[in-house]
């Protein structure tokens, strides 16, 4: 024990008080104010035999003067200004009996990304020229080491729009600003996830490189990398939500956030991961802990487009686990050949001869029912939709012509709502009120919901009364308002369409799509304006609900 470091010697010279009073208030001085169990004295004696990560680093509380480290009132009270030095004599022996404790328990440091770890960023605006046209970080490619991984999602749930976690391995980027169908992000006013990737074996890594593109909040990257082996002794695989992987034996590779401090945050962004004295790893897994770059707003999940990682050894090729999965995606069609509809059964194995037996000949009669449905000149529909079924949160979204269900959700509904909410995100597909032209009005978007559920709830199932008087007489402390959105718009749109003119909805639709509807629509068509007419069905429905 010769050959103690100063910090070494100077934890030795730590009290030797006589009674339990003082040892508390001394521990108090130490340990700003907390409790101080022996683990306390074991933890300061091995970080002060250990050398520290960084050649520099700030004067720790527990190796300042003691008197500049404030005493709880009570020590003050009890008259103890700071404790004395032990007898020369004592020091080497209360070193040696500290070391002795601390071989009971070894506390590991907080996990640090390696200082040779280098995260490059590139951002490029939507006006800089082609997309993803980078400098220094690498172009996208399906040839990649992950290409062939197992991607993972074991935190958090992805957005009812998102692609799905599958696009991250492709190769492609999005090629549009914003393609909600060509990006994997989480689920809106959601705080993210983890995704975990399983190359089978462990191998060294050349580079890591992430690609996200949205022209606003959702383009800039906020994420932390950690790696495992697989073979850490205090490794938990996957970690548990809430706790931080280098809590549970992983190793922090890279914290990446590619927020703008100034400027717009939209674009296209690179992220690049390399080592400058090596390669990274060797990891079998990487572990992406994602945050919003944004919390003010609900939507501010990156819009992630792909995940590349380069493994050092040409000759590896990842071998995962083969997860259970559900049936390969597969395409239906039309009788007449003409509309197409791929069912994604992959995260919902149990609904396959539901999807095959009930919800594909609904598509194959009402799709092209609902193409007759909402027309305008020069319109052409979609002629091949995208149907995927996973667990989620919610009913469905649309977006484009894709289309995501909560498969939990239509697996309780099966003799129920199932068939009829798909129907009305078909409406979706058809209305395609993206396409009207830049520049003009956004469509309100009670008369968005309210033409969806109309068709569904007075045009393909008004059997189950899901919009009409009986359902409204069903329903407690009742708003009647034209413009409340979904059900309640559906039962106005079909008032005005049997009082005055059947062919509304047509016109409606027609009118959005091209980018020119306004209130004197309804004038044109009915004779009435918008508020006279919500006011006179307002009227007529309170008095047929108050009818037994």
């Amino acid at each position: 024990m010769m050959g103690l470091s100063r910090a070494a010697s100077d934890l030795a010279e730590r009290p030797n008080l006589s009674s339990p009073s003082q040892a508390r208030c001394a521990c108090l001085s130490w340990g700003e104010g907390r409790q101080c169990p022996p683990v306390f004295f074991r933890a300061r004696l091995l970080r002060a035999l250990l050398p520290p990560p960084r050649p520099a680093q700030p004067p720790r509380l527990e190796d300042l003067p003691l008197g500049t480290v404030g005493l709880s009132r009570k020590c003050q009270a009890d008259g103890f200004a700071g404790p004395a030095p032990p007898p020369a004599p004592l020091r080497l022996l209360k070193g040696l009996l500290l070391l002795a404790l601390s071989a009971t328990e070894l506390l590991l440091p907080a996990a640090e990304a390696p200082a040779s770890i280098r995260v490059i960023v590139e951002h490029r605006q939507e006006t800089d020229g082609p997309a993803f046209r980078f400098d220094r970080v690498p172009a996208p490619t399906d040839r990649d080491t992950a290409t062939r991984a197992a991607f993972r999602l074991v935190q958090g749930e992805p957005d009812d729009n998102s692609a799905p976690l599958s696009t991250l391995q492709d190769g492609r980027l999005s090629d549009q600003a914003d393609q909600p169908e060509a990006n994997f992000f989480f689920a809106a006013g959601s705080h993210g996830g983890r995704i975990l990737v399983d190359f089978g074996a462990a191998t060294p890594f050349h580079y890591i490189a992430t690609y996200s593109r949205h022209p606003d909040i959702r383009g800039p990257q906020l994420y932390q990398l950690y790696g495992a082996t697989g073979t850490e002794p205090r490794l938990i695989l996957p970690p548990s939500e809430g706790r931080s992987p280098a809590e549970s034996g992983w190793s922090l590779i890279a914290s990446v956030d590619t927020r703008p401090r100034t400027g717009p945050g939209g674009g296209q962004y690179g992220v690049l991961i390399t080592n400058d004295s090596g390669n990274l790893g060797p990891f079998r897994y990487l572990l992406f802990d994602i945050r919003p770059t944004e919390t003010q707003s609900p939507f501010g999940h990156t819009f992630y487009s792909e995940i590349d990682a380069v493994s050092a050894d040409p000759d590896f090729v990842p071998e995962p686990p083969t997860p259970r999965r559900g049936p390969a995606p597969f395409t239906v069609r039309t009788p007449d050949g003409r509309f197409a509809f791929t069912l994604d059964l992959s995260e919902a194995p149990e609904l396959e001869s539901w999807t095959r037996e009930q919800l594909a000949p609904v598509l194959f009669e009402w799709y092209p029912k609902l193409v007759e449905q909402l027309p305008s000149e020069n319109f052409r529909p979609p002629d091949h939709v995208h149907i995927v079924l996973r667990p989620g949160r919610g009913v469905a979204a649309a977006s484009g012509s894709r289309i995501t269900a909560n498969a939990t959700w239509i697996q309780r509904e099966l003799q129920g709502e199932a068939l009829g909410a798909l129907v009305h995100e078909l409406v979706h597909v058809v209305q395609q009120y993206g396409q009207r032209p830049p520049g003009s009005s956004r469509p309100p978007g009670w008369l968005v919901e309210g033409i969806a559920d109309y068709l569904r709830w007075f045009v393909y199932e008004p059997h189950r009364h899901g919009a009409d008087l009986v359902w409204l007489r069903r329903q407690r402390n009742l708003q009647l308002r034209h413009d409340a959105g979904y059900r309640i718009s559906a039962n106005f749109l079909d008032w005005v369409s049997r009082r005055h003119d059947p062919e509304l909805v047509r016109h409606l639709n027609a009118a959005l799509r091209e980018g020119r509807y306004d209130e004197t629509l309804w004038t044109q068509r009915t004779g009435h304006s918008l508020q006279a007419l919500a006011d006179q069905w307002r009227r007529e429905t309170e008095q047929a609900l108050a009818q037994p």
